[in-house]
């Protein structure tokens, strides 16, 4: 029977000891839990437990379960939980993109609460979507990315339990319960972030959100992390490099590669980055997939989906700053920031050419 929690305090040593305890040479006798992530984790509940065992001996892991807030029904009805689940028990083993080690997974499918205890990275440092990230880790990013779409090109459809990015009654939810909804309440709200005719170009993507995913998310699926950005990262260093850790797969989907990036961009570059640097990336990018065995997708059209892709990925700052639950003053700052670089690389790959 599998064992799932609904706060992160139900992290008994008992729990702990039926779901890691084989894990370790002597019994878990002391469970210790502290939050982490405040105003990071809307989806979800994160935190740090801490073990100690018979002989004194003492370990950390971190513990996830479904959302404390009214986004839990949000993440349930887009299968997020099942999603991460999904790809700790089927795909993690496969990730050519670093990631935490998965101690234990398991949901229960009909109420989606869930446990996921992974191991903890210590002082590993996750990334701020506060903070733009740095050249280097845009071009690290992108190509991890590279690495993990070209792995599974054309395998994703094998995979029977993956969801996928088309699907008609997703788009539409995604659409008709978060971004149509959100768009005026965001104006209102943030009006200073739509000067010009921006207002008009997110109400055309809107009404032609279903035709732009369509295509954005076409051709040869590949796995696709779904909510590719710094503030779900460890940013790191390898051989003196900047490199990545990516976490919180909880958006896993069967999809085209070109989204990653482009929600990477949007969601955590600044505007200084959304020129030379950006094109370059998509190069490493296209060169990354190659190298792993992709044919038949050119550079052209690599960069024609990211710019679609780049359109379609207004929904997150809408959605965030016009109907979630923004949990706290730095839910609210976030929504800013992303609104602000999601219009600027929008502008910066001339997106609005592609809209009726």
């Amino acid at each position: 029977m599998s064992i799932v929690i609904q706060r992160y305090e139900e992290f008994t040593p008992d729990v702990a000891n039926q779901t890691i305890g084989h894990l370790y040479p002597e019994p878990i006798v002391g469970t210790r839990i502290s939050g982490l992530g405040e105003g990071v984790g809307l989806m979800s509940s994160i935190a740090r437990g801490h073990l100690k065992f018979a002989s004194g001996k003492e370990d950390t892991v971190i513990v996830k379960c479904i959302a404390r807030t009214d986004n839990s029904e949000l993440s349930k009805g887009l299968n997020f939980y099942t999603n991460e689940i999904n790809f700790y028990q089927n795909l993690a083993d496969q990730s050519p993109v670093p990631i935490p080690r998965g101690l234990y997974a398991a949901i229960e499918p009909a109420t989606q609460d869930f446990l996921l205890v992974l191991e903890d990275l210590g002082d590993a440092t996750a990334g701020d979507q506060l903070v733009s990230c740095t050249e280097g880790q845009l071009k690290a990013a992108f190509r991890r990315a590279g690495q993990l779409h070209g792995t599974f090109w054309g395998k994703a459809k094998d995979l029977e339990w993956l969801n996928y990015q088309i699907d008609m009654k997703t788009m539409l939810f995604r659409r008709d319960a978060l971004f149509i909804p959100g768009l005026q309440p965001c104006i209102d709200l943030f009006g200073e972030y739509f000067t010009g005719n921006r207002a008009d170009v997110v109400y055309r993507i809107t009404e032609q959100y279903i035709d732009l995913f369509l295509y954005a998310l076409g051709g040869e699926p590949t796995i696709v992390h779904g909510d590719y950005r710094t503030d779900n990262m460890f940013l790191v260093e390898c051989d003196g490099e900047p490199d990545i850790i990516a976490f919180d797969w909880q958006n896993t989907s069967g999809g085209h590669g070109a989204h990653d990036i482009a929600y990477f961009c949007s969601q955590s570059a600044d505007a200084s980055l959304h020129g030379s640097a950006q094109q370059d990336a998509l190069k490493l990018y296209h060169e990354t997939i190659l190298e792993h065995g992709v044919k038949g997708y050119s550079y052209d059209e690599c960069v024609d989906r990211y710019r679609y892709n780049l359109l379609i990925t207004m929904i997150t700052p809408i959605a965030i700053c016009g109907t979630l639950d923004q949990g706290n003053d730095r839910g609210v700052e976030l929504g800013r920031t992303i609104l602000e670089r999601s219009f600027s690389a929008l502008e910066s790959m001339d997106c609005e050419a592609l809209l009726k």
